[in-house]
């Protein structure tokens, strides 16, 4: 069932306002130390922040997932595959949050954290890549959109990464433009329900 006129307006401000908490707090975590000498993790487990750490990692995630449920409903997609990446994602990202990652310190544990991570970022890209596939039966412009802002934040990040190492300028990229691209994309759905 498309949402009526209210629920676009309710949907529009509530996408709003988490997309401002996330970019926050994004910002406020990921600036407390240089980002361009150290990464989240590393402001969590060095400096004694790692309870601000996982406080993040829990709401970003919860927030986005949110978000991303709110606009599979908009569009009225039901694909589980899609929805179950999505919450593995949501789980993945706060395990990389709350496993330690020094690896002086425990090699192993620093390895779980990487390949959470790693697990996060797949399994919330494969979660949109699948939802987009869907936007192209719906609409061929706002999918060709879609697309081209996908890539530009995964293959951005991962630019950012070999351009500046491991350090917190890829993550900060990555948050913020996945952020401004689900606002984006929620407006992108409201001119979807109109043409519908």
């Amino acid at each position: 069932m498309m949402p009526n006129k209210r629920d676009l307006i309710v949907g529009g401000v509530l996408a709003i306002v988490i997309t401002i908490s996330v970019i926050a707090h994004t910002l406020w975590f990921g600036t407390i130390e240089n980002p361009f000498n150290y990464t989240f993790s590393m402001i969590g487990n060095r400096f004694d922040r790692m309870t601000e750490f996982i406080i993040w990692g829990a709401s970003t995630g919860f927030l986005l997932a949110f978000f991303i449920l709110y606009l599979y409903r908009k569009a009225s997609y039901k694909n589980r595959k899609s929805k179950r990446l999505l919450i593995y994602s949501n789980i993945f990202l706060v395990l990389t949050c709350a496993t330690p990652a020094v690896k002086e310190i425990n090699a192993f544990t620093h390895s779980l954290h990487t390949l959470f991570a790693i697990l996060f970022g797949v399994s919330l890209s494969g979660s949109l890549f699948f939802f987009n596939k869907f936007l192209k039966s719906k609409n061929e412009e706002i999918y060709g959109k879609s697309a081209l802002f996908l890539n530009v934040i995964i293959f951005g990040s991962l630019a950012l990464l070999v351009v500046f190492g491991n350090s917190g300028i890829f993550e900060l990229f990555f948050f913020l433009t996945l952020s401004t691209f689900l606002l984006v994309l929620n407006k992108w759905l409201d001119y979807l329900n109109i043409k519908d």
